[in-house]
């Protein structure tokens, strides 16, 4: 069979955005280069350092088991960083010149939008609202620290955290519903390549996804953020009660123990508010611009903007280990134990 009789039987989609390159204000050399240096390396470097580092706080709190039931959603906090790191790393690949160049008849850019894009897009969302139910689940042991315990039982914890997990992943189905990947002739490369296609009415189905996610995203940044200014109210308020109320040695180690915890809550907060800014911002501007997304006219500058904000998000998921055992006695100890040979005198 021929190149032209096999094109006969290829399927009449509409491609057109494999040849918009020329409206975008971003050129294609340059997103090139920003690419290279984004994806190709720095976030493949994080991403993979990352993945190490999740797996051993995975370890590190299945040693120390879930008697405390924060350690439930610490867990799965580890299980969505990894998740999302991990679709960073085949990111990382579809934009390697060297992974590009030996597969030609892919479009990988195409591809990863729903084989990396999207699944990271959910994992970071899975991150934001256990973010939201640690921030929660602290602001009541404050709050309620007589009646957190029969509140927030370990089983109960748990429920919640495989609910957030399912209910994340079904807000990305409709994307899984309104592309799939086929063999369609690109003019621009003058081949044809195994590329990204939709169906009648899929960039709708698509789009309600994105609204979806830019719900949960905006609203679950809120929330850590009301939350946190509560806990930390609260926690100056205990602080304040027990002082007056205390003895003078009992003062100090107990503030010491309240400035800990203020700290440990700032510096999560900061670094989530930090990791998700650009995220938020990056989504509003493809809510508000039509063509400022994968396939539209600006997706060379969707995907220069993107490169920075995933490196970003690589960071802050890498990140964690370091705050635990900086801030968590009993994770260092744990950790020190198990990967370093030293147990606590």
């Amino acid at each position: 069979m021929s190149t032209v009789e096999g094109q006969k039987d290829l399927p009449k989609v509409d491609v057109s955005y494999l040849d918009i390159g020329s409206f975008d204000p971003v050129s294609d050399g340059m997103l090139k280069t920003v690419t290279i240096v984004n994806y190709a390396f720095l976030i493949g470097v994080i991403s993979v350092t990352g993945v190490v580092l999740n797996i051993i706080n995975i370890a590190v709190f299945l040693k120390q088991g879930f008697k405390d039931p924060i350690n439930i959603p610490l867990v799965g906090l580890a299980v969505a960083d990894t998740g999302g790191l991990v679709c960073l790393i085949w990111m990382s690949l579809c934009y390697n010149p060297l992974v590009v160049g030996s597969l030609e008849r892919l479009d990988l850019v195409g591809i990863q939008h729903i084989t990396a894009g999207w699944p990271h897009v959910c994992f970071t969302r899975i991150t934001g609202w256990l973010t939201v139910f640690i921030t929660f689940e602290r602001y009541l042991c404050i709050a309620f620290p007589l009646k957190v315990k029969a509140i927030l039982t370990p089983r109960r914890t748990a429920i919640i955290v495989v609910v957030i997990f399912i209910v994340l992943i079904l807000t990305v189905v409709p994307v899984y519903i309104a592309i799939y990947i086929d063999r369609v002739f690109s003019s621009k490369y003058n081949r044809t390549l195994f590329t990204i296609v939709y169906i009648q009415d899929g960039v709708s189905l698509e789009k309600f996804s994105l609204y979806c996610s830019t719900f949960l995203q905006l609203s679950s940044f809120v929330l850590v953020a009301m939350l946190t200014t509560g806990l930390v109210v609260k926690i100056t308020q205990k602080s304040k009660w027990r002082i007056a109320t205390s003895s003078a040695n009992q003062n100090e180690a107990v503030s010491s123990r309240d400035r800990k915890v203020v700290r440990m809550v700032i510096f999560i907060s900061g670094i989530f508010i930090l990791s998700f800014t650009p995220v938020v911002i990056h989504m509003l501007a493809m809510l508000s611009v039509a063509d400022f997304i994968v396939g539209g006219r600006y997706q060379n500058l969707f995907l220069l903007c993107g490169t920075f904000v995933f490196n970003l998000q690589a960071i802050n998921s890498s990140a964690n280990i370091f705050v635990y055992l900086k801030m968590s006695s009993k994770f260092k100890d744990v950790f020190m134990s198990m990967f370093c040979n030293v147990k606590k005198q």
